[in-house]
């Protein structure tokens, strides 16, 4: 049988990888809507700028943060979560 603080224990880790998860979805949404909305162009008759031979609201609104959200997902499951063990190694044997 499992003792309620090793469960506490691991329900705390998985709620706070959750709402860091959260955090980190919520940050890249909110940079590309919010970025895209202001500086993607809607159809306008002048030249967008250019950077790296694309228009400069891509590299900015949907490379930077998709490359930022990748590296930070790799950190997250290399260095921030963490595997709690449910049951005794001892119990199953």
């Amino acid at each position: 049988m499992q003792k309620p603080e090793e469960l506490g224990k691991s329900f705390r880790q998985s709620k706070r990888e959750f709402w860091v998860m959260v955090g980190i979805w919520t940050f890249f949404a909110i940079w590309t809507v919010v970025y895209n909305g202001f500086f993607a162009d809607g159809g306008s008759a002048e030249d967008p700028e250019i950077l790296f031979g694309m228009p400069k609201w891509v590299i900015i609104g949907v490379a930077v943060p998709w490359v930022l959200a990748v590296s930070t997902t790799i950190w997250f499951a290399m260095g921030f979560m963490k595997d709690t063990p449910l049951s005794n190694e001892e119990e199953t044997e």
